[in-house]
């Protein structure tokens, strides 16, 4: 590359060619200083190093990210119209600093690569570019050197470990904008300083496993853990729990997977938000000897860690609480009302609204009291999520009346769900202390375009379904 670009003639071509070599090489550019004075220009930055790769393959724009400097890219530029392309670039090279891999997005008027070894990536954005598989493969060993280079050159400094380490925390917290987020950022890393796989759990009434490192079984993912389990324990008492050979750190519960249960020995590590204890941290494997080298690298994560989780998960709930019904855990009116205005846009697609009311459910209460109330009406909404689809919205809109958003639903299909629920109902009663109550619901249903052609009047016409429902003797579906 470097002959080339001097037979062409162009020096500065030249030199970012010799900079795209030196990253492919994996040399660090350096100048050594004279016995008396300094000789030449300090050492590049990593900006600068990033800078000669990109216009050694003629790329428009690239970017970094997971140094102590912070996230930066090159070239500057003030142009309004890069700015999607800058932030298409930096949202991919945050993804494969998360998740490690080689990322090549081909769109229209540009191809993006990007590479990442967690906490660090880096990416280029080569405009009209048509690259082939080797071209890509030559790129891609040029990012990576640079990336190995970035953590080489943070582990060598003289900084001391547990700052580096909290700082990488630091900096991959403030990337993750959700609870989810920000623990799975937390366990590639932990993971990648123990070498072991690692998994977050969140206490509440139930510990709850939010996230998993890639090394972990995908199936602990999202599970509820029994409250005898060694992770319950250390979130119940606030001291490290481990366990050894085939105890699983996990326990025994409904929802834990049996098989492998024998390689799930670990330590779980609670996570402290001043005297608060918001969750575990649990690395798999034998447990780790007092003075083990690797706990003075996750120290500071463990540290760290507790009020971040504290906070995300406070805004978590903040958030939940504006779009869910706090009694059955379905959306909100609110919530409903958003989704449908964001459907909008897609005239040309029917969709379908109905409204489900709990027949006689004020007698139900007066009979039996406000708890059994409360229990018919979670009994319902379990009910209606098991009859919807994935991408189908569930919603309770008032005291006993729910409704069911069917997005790309037309009239037919709709009018099938809504007897599928009004069914389930009806054959699955409450129980309550061992007796059984019989519910029913009364459904009205309208669909958009065909019969009714404006959004915005689907609420009322299906709300006028419902009535006629509910006046021809309930437990039955109408529609507009």
């Amino acid at each position: 590359m470097l002959g080339i670009a001097a037979w062409r003639g162009g020096s500065w071509a030249s030199l970012a060619a010799a900079g795209g070599i030196a990253a492919t090489l994996g040399w660090t550019i350096r100048w050594r200083p004279g016995r008396l004075r300094r000789r030449g220009p300090a050492p590049l930055a990593l900006r600068e190093v990033l800078d000669l790769i990109r216009q050694a393959y003629g790329a428009s724009a690239g970017w970094a990210i997971g140094t102590a400097e912070g996230p930066f890219d090159t070239p500057a530029t003030h142009d309004s119209a890069e700015l999607e392309q800058r932030r298409r670039g930096a949202a991919l090279v945050q993804l494969a600093s998360v998740d490690g891999r080689l990322h090549v997005v081909r769109d229209p008027d540009a191809v993006y690569v990007a590479v990442g070894d967690f906490p660090y990536a880096a990416g280029l954005a080569l405009e009209g570019a048509l690259l082939d598989d080797t071209s890509v493969d030559r790129l891609a060993a040029a990012l990576r050197r640079l990336v190995a280079g970035m953590r080489l050159g943070e582990e060598q400094s003289a900084a001391p470990r547990a700052r580096i380490v909290a700082g990488r925390m630091a900096r991959l917290a403030a990337g993750a904008v959700t609870l989810e987020g920000t623990a799975r950022a937390a366990v590639e890393l932990a993971a990648q300083l123990t070498h072991r796989a690692v998994a977050l759990v969140i206490a509440g009434d139930e510990p709850r496993i939010i996230a998993i490192s890639s090394a972990a079984d995908k199936r602990l993912g999202g599970i509820p853990l029994p409250h005898q389990s060694a992770v319950a324990r250390a979130i119940a008492f606030g001291i490290p729990v481990a366990t050894r050979g085939a105890e699983d750190v996990f326990g025994a519960g409904p929802g834990v997977p049996e098989r492998r249960r024998n390689e799930r020995a670990g330590t779980a590590y609670p996570l402290l938000d001043g005297a608060i204890i918001v969750g575990a941290l649990v690395v798999l494997g034998p447990p780790l000897e007092p003075d083990a080298p690797i706990l003075d690298d996750l120290g500071p994560v463990l540290t760290d860690l507790g009020p971040r989780i504290a906070a995300a998960q406070a805004v978590d709930e903040a958030e939940r609480r504006a779009v869910v019904d706090p009694l059955t855990g379905l959306r909100n009116r609110r919530e409903l009302e958003r989704v449908m205005a964001a459907y909008g846009p897609r005239a040309s697609e029917p969709a379908t609204l109905v409204y489900v009311d709990l027949d006689h459910f004020k007698r139900l209460n007066d009979t039996l009291g406000h708890p059994a109330g409360d229990a018919a009406l979670r009994h319902v909404a379990r009910l209606l999520e098991s009859a919807v689809r994935d991408g189908d919205l569930v919603a309770r809109i008032g005291g006993e009346e729910f409704a069911v958003w069917l997005p790309r639903t037309p009239l037919r299909e709709g009018m099938e769900v809504a007897e599928r629920i009004r069914r389930s109902v009806a054959e699955r009663p409450l129980t309550l202390s061992g007796t059984v109550y019989p519910l029913t619901t009364s459904c009205g249903l309208a669909c958009y375009p065909q019969p009714i052609g404006d959004l915005l009047n689907l609420p009322a016409a299906a709300d006028a379904a419902l009535y006629r429902a509910k006046q021809g003797g309930r437990n039955r579906v109408e529609h507009a």
